[in-house]
């Protein structure tokens, strides 16, 4: 019996060895693409794709001083929603867009309700117009139609601002910023842009981009995790940002291997220490029953 043990041991301590060695996986794959694929953009006008591009600058950082006026006129700056330990949600357009910008919050507000993402409990929102001629009532109406849609949140947990009066230069500053390009159409009469989401980390690093008019709860979710260094979710959503990785071929979080790896190997390495304690404690019983049975005798 003590050598069917002894066997058995040495079998665990061969697994748990192999999983160990496994659990350590393997390096990502990495993408070094800095650029981010052009989506839909409005305006009628013939464009090249420099124009309306998006640069990625993924790790960059946003100007904290930057001024605009909210709808009322008051003057707010980015810094004020930075440094608040909660991530950023950022989106540049137009508010008298006829189409492209109320499809990407419209988008944005299905998306994070489906994913149980609240402004100002789990991240702030940061709207801003780069349109110079902007109707200041357009930024309370579209703000309202958005809070609205989230439940009526308060309006200083998103922000819909509007360039200051000293013209432009501070939305080019923040639109450059991000690597994020417009152009405006004078045919049509509309500006022709990307639609694009920015997360911030809370303290205005450039996290990731969120392509599109739709937008997955779960890359939502995922997306305010990762810029908030897990500080934002649950225990489960800190697990699941180590399964998906965000793919910039398919613009989404796809289940990432080796994370499902490690876990499974962190799993089938707690059962083997388990099975191993069992039979350790078993041969010790077993040997103080022998010895005390000799000195019996």
């Amino acid at each position: 019996m003590k050598g069917i043990l002894t066997g058995a041991s040495r079998l665990a301590v061969a697994g748990a060895t192999a999983v160990a060695v496994l659990s350590l996986g393997l390096p990502a794959n990495a993408y070094f693409r800095n650029r981010g694929p052009m989506p839909a953009v409005g305006g009628n006008g013939q464009f090249s794709d420099s124009d309306i591009n998006v640069i990625e600058n993924l790790g960059q950082y946003v100007s904290k001083d930057l001024a605009f006026l909210d709808g009322h006129g008051n003057t707010h700056r980015v810094s004020e929603l930075l440094n608040r330990g909660k991530p950023v949600l950022v989106t540049l357009g137009y508010y008298r867009c006829p189409l492209l910008c109320s499809l990407v919050h419209t988008g944005l507000a299905k998306g994070l309700k489906a994913a149980d993402l609240q402004p100002g409990r789990d991240f702030l929102g940061l709207a801003v117009s780069f349109d110079p001629n902007e109707d200041p009532k357009s930024a309370v109406t579209n703000q309202r139609r958005l809070l609205r849609a989230l439940d009526n949140a308060p309006d200083e947990t998103w922000p819909f601002l509007l360039p200051a009066k000293d013209g432009e230069a501070a939305v080019k500053q923040l639109a450059d910023q991000v690597g994020f390009r417009y152009k405006y159409d004078a045919k049509s009469k509309q500006f022709a842009h990307a639609a694009v989401a920015f997360v911030l980390t809370p303290e205005g690093k450039i996290s990731r981009y969120l392509y599109g008019v739709e937008f997955a709860a779960r890359d939502l979710r995922l997306a305010m995790v990762e810029a908030s260094d897990g500080r934002v979710g649950t225990s489960l959503d800190r697990v699941l940002l180590t399964c998906f990785k965000y793919d910039p071929m398919t613009q989404r979080y796809t289940p990432y291997v080796f994370g499902f790896v490690r876990i499974g190997a962190l799993l089938s390495g707690g059962a083997l220490a388990t099975l191993l304690a069992v039979l350790w404690r078993r041969e010790y019983r077993m040997r103080r029953a022998a010895l005390a049975k000799r000195r019996a005798v």
